[in-house]
């Protein structure tokens, strides 16, 4: 109730009470006095200034709840420039009309009275939840205080105005001064300012790896939102400000306008930061969202414009007689008027449907294709025909990144896909049962500690996670029992499900229920032959290829090949195969075909994709949480985004009981450091190499994504020699895990991705979990090492150290243990390269002098310049060769 109470009516009352002020404004203004306190023009300013920022986070930040939180409290701000012109608009209509008494009615409510728990719930939240239990708790503690403070003003502002007028008038009189501007501003403003000043310092300070832009971020908030408190509050505080401002009218307004101009600021850097920088998670196509809304808004003012000035027409003379209204010209008017709004009225639907084809023709050819799908199930009659037919339309229609239609099978208990692309599932297991009692499509958002799905088993939950289904909608048979599902993973879009596409779906399971119900003889009248069974899955479809259940394989330990569960001897080298950690086949994902690498994160298999028919390499990381399988999914999607000549593709990410597997493009070149084992590198090829690499980079941190994991073994060759960076976008996923779960200790080995580690202080005798480390230990940087926040830097440092090995043949920072490791990295104990190798070009001398300075001012600010440098090298060896 709560929850509803603030994401549904507080918005609600705060869009109503904007709408009207903006209404309010547009019919006073010409009337208005002149304010020289406050512009009169700067009211709609505001009001559509963060009313647009509102709408942007609400309406394109429906899945990120920190997008919401900020949005709510945008909506919630513009109320309190609406107030000023409702009061001007009232004064226009006398004493006891209709009309002044409802804008009274909205100047009572105030849902800005709710402005400090939207900003705390953000605070809370962003860029991510305190990862210190005692802050949490604080945090929820202003959360508290900020809700009940602002439900109490909230209810005194709307109750006590109808008090004044029943017999506890006296007594409501009494409270009439905390209805004040002064007392509410004055409450609320404090714990308003209070969130702003954690929010800025949470960013800053207590999360070091926030990055770079989302400081930004946070500074652009603080300097826009900073200086509008503090004018509202130096007006509050009784130390003359407010009377020094009337006698210096001209300080007041360059103050006012010097507000207005930072606040512009920030609502356009927020708005920046959220479409490019991705700080929040929000998806708007904003130039044909806007089209598309002035489209529909002018249809339905084509619409309704002709009816309403008829009737106003009327209304304002009413008091004369209808041959006088008709008389003269205006028949002619009226019948126009008339005909227009009938016509407009009556063609409304198809008008509205011709703005849809034209803007989005896509989501318009979805909903086509859904509604016809509705009466083209009635023609199925078996369920591997309805599964097939079911997948393949709404796939066609919403394009998604996986679907599967199960159908339970009565003999074994068993939720089964006909088409065998995704594991049975137990009909009577919990996650069975919640989907049997849910009407409506339901949500699978792991990551949401207030869903019901919470509270399933582990196994339940893992199951969802290795389906990647985010949206299930039942089937129900007519007495309430559940027939089957239907899966659905998200869009490749990108784009949440609306609404629309919930409904249309429902009325997909709906038709689906009358066929399994004929199927499984559930219907009241059974045909002459008796009921109808659904079939056993081997003879479901026997046009499907036989795929086999995910079982584990079986793989011999001395070539790494793998082979189905019951082969006992590898038909390579004969000798006896030991159980895998992997299946043999992924149902209608992949088939692992061979074990080609081994390392910290887990092991590398050659497979197959069954679907696209393309060799790909798997690997395997370690087992983890069915929340953090989704999370590691998202960021694989992320990083799935990003393409690039030298950048290994990312196909996807799957999970299989908890083990999460990174799909990449198989490199059959082998590694950089397979390279460099076989003998050292030429500096030409060296160059080119780095040049591939640091323009791969620049492409990676345009996108806002860090590697922080590279080294020999994250560069691989195509068959043609080609190279290509790997693993781009996982690490940071994968060490918000290890952060979370405090894991591991430190390790020193190449092919190790480091887990969640201890850092040794400034006090050589001490150590603590203060700060984590993300990467192999050999390739990090003097910043990494202290702890900083993950920069570019970070990446640039790491890629010198590799171009370094490949002339030297060997690693740089090895042996010893790993504190004195650690120590040789911070202080940047680097080796001179004539030292190592006498005969080498000074040009490569003077360029890892730059690269691997101790000083980080010393050293490349991007990506580019490494690129550029490295150019100017390979120019300067060339004109030597030449």
């Amino acid at each position: 109730m709560k929850n509803f109470f603030a994401t549904r009516v507080i918005p609600a009352l705060a869009l109503v009470k904007a709408v009207a002020g903006l209404a309010a404004w547009l019919a006073s203004f010409r009337s208005a006095p002149v304010d020289i306190y406050f512009p009169t023009g700067l009211y709609p300013f505001y009001m559509l200034e963060f009313g647009a920022t509102a709408a942007l986070l609400i309406l394109g930040g429906r899945a990120d709840r920190r997008a919401q939180s900020l949005g709510f409290f945008f909506l919630t701000a513009v109320t309190a420039w609406t107030d000023h012109p409702l009061q001007a608009a009232g004064a226009l209509f006398p004493p006891g009309d209709p009309a002044a008494a409802l804008i009274a009615l909205l100047g009572s409510v105030k849902p800005g009275a709710l402005m400090a728990f939207y900003l705390w719930s953000f605070a809370r939240d962003f860029p991510a939840p305190p990862s210190s239990p005692e802050i949490g708790r604080r945090v929820d503690v202003m959360i508290a205080v900020s809700a009940t403070v602002g439900a109490v003003l909230f209810g005194l502002n709307l109750l006590l105005p109808w008090l004044a007028t029943t017999a506890l008038g006296p007594f409501a009189s009494q409270f009439a001064p905390m209805r004040g501007k002064g007392f509410y501003f004055g409450i609320i403003m404090p714990l308003t300012t209070a969130a702003a000043v954690y929010l800025v310092w949470r960013g800053s300070v207590q999360e070091p790896a926030a990055n770079r832009r989302l400081r930004v971020f946070l500074w652009g908030v603080a300097c826009g939102l900073g200086p509008l408190f503090a004018e509202v509050l130096l007006e509050l505080l009784p130390f003359g400000y407010r009377d020094w401002t009337l006698v210096h009218p001209r300080y007041k307004l360059a103050n006012i306008y010097t507000v207005s101009a930072l606040t512009l600021l920030m609502t356009a850097g927020t708005v920046y930061a959220t479409l490019v920088h991705r700080v929040l998670d929000v998806r708007l196509i904003a130039r044909r969202a806007v089209q598309y809304a002035l489209a529909r808004f002018s249809a339905l003012t084509l619409a309704a414009v002709p009816s309403l000035a008829l009737v106003l027409y009327l209304y304002h003379h009413r008091d004369k007689s209808l041959s006088e209204l008709f008389s003269g010209n205006r028949v002619l008017l009226l019948l126009t008027a008339a005909s227009v709004g009938a016509a407009t009225l009556r063609y409304r639907r198809t008008l509205l449907d011709a703005v849809d084809r034209r803007y989005f023709r896509e989501q318009y050819d979805a909903r086509q294709i859904l509604t016809m799908l509705v009466e083209r199930i009635r023609a199925i009659s078996d369920s591997a025909s309805l599964a097939s037919l079911v997948a393949r339309e709404i796939d066609l229609a919403l394009h998604l990144e996986g679907i599967a239609l199960l159908v339970l099978e009565e003999r074994s208990g068993m939720l089964i896909d006909p088409r065998r692309r995704t594991t049975r599932l137990d009909a009577s297991s919990a996650l069975a049962l919640l989907v049997s009692n849910a009407s409506d499509p339901l949500a699978t958002d792991l990551a949401d500690p207030r869903s019901p799905l919470a509270y399933l088993p582990e196994k339940d939950r893992q199951w969802l996670a290795d389906s990647g289904f985010l949206l299930i909608v039942p089937i129900l048979a007519r007495d309430g029992s559940l027939l089957g599902f239907i899966g659905l993973g998200p869009k490749k879009s990108g784009l949440p499900f609306l609404k629309e596409d919930k409904q249309l779906l429902h009325a997909i399971a709906s038709s689906a229920a009358w066929v399994l119900e004929l199927a499984q003889g559930h219907s009241t009248g059974h045909s002459k032959g008796g009921p109808r069974r659904l079939p056993p899955p081997d003879e479901l479809d026997d046009t499907l290829p036989a795929v086999p259940v995910a079982e584990l394989a079986k793989e011999c330990t001395n070539c790494g090949t793998l082979f189905p569960s019951y082969t006992v001897f590898c038909a390579n080298c004969s000798r006896r195969l030991e159980l895998s950690h992997v299946p043999y086949v992924l149902p209608g994902k992949f088939r692992f075909e061979k074990r080609i690498g081994i390392g910290g994160m887990g092991v590398v298999y050659r497979g197959a994709d069954l679907a696209l028919g393309r060799p790909v390499a798997v690997k395997t990381l370690r087992r983890v949480s069915p929340e953090d399988a989704m999370r590691l999914r998202r960021e694989a999607r992320t990083a799935a985004a990003v393409s690039h000549r030298h950048l290994a593709p990312v196909y996807g990410m799957e999970t299989w009981q908890g083990t999460p597997m990174l799909v990449l493009e198989l490199l059959e070149g082998g590694t950089l450091a397979h390279r460099i084992e076989k003998g050292r590198m030429t500096a030409l090829e060296m160059a080119e190499l780095g040049i591939a690499m640091a323009d791969a980079l620049a492409q990676l941190h345009a996108s806002d994504i860090l590697h922080r994991d590279i080294k020999p073994s994250n560069i691989g060759f195509t068959r043609d020699g080609v190279p290509k960076l790997m693993d781009f976008g996982i690490a940071r996923a994968t060490f918000d895990l290890r952060r979370d779960h405090l894991l591991g200790a430190v390790e020193n080995d190449e092919d190790s991705f480091l887990p969640a580690t201890a850092v040794w202080n400034q006090s050589p005798t001490s150590l603590t979990l203060t700060k984590q480390l993300v990467g192999t230990l050999s390739y990090l940087s003097p910043e990494a090492i202290n702890g900083d926040t993950p920069t570019v830097n970070f990446d640039l440092w790491s890629l010198a150290v590799v171009l370094y090995e490949c002339l030297l043949g060997r690693k740089i920072f090895s042996g010893g243990d790993p504190k004195q490791l650690m120590n040789r990295i911070r202080m940047g104990r680097v080796p001179e390269l004539d030292q190592v190798l006498p005969n080498a070009d000074e040009a490569l001398g003077e360029f890892f002098r730059f690269a691997l300075h101790k000083t980080l001012s010393r050293r490349p600010g991007s990506a580019v310049e490494m690129r550029q440098r490295l150019e100017a090298v390979r120019t300067d060896l060339l004109k030597r060769t030449a």
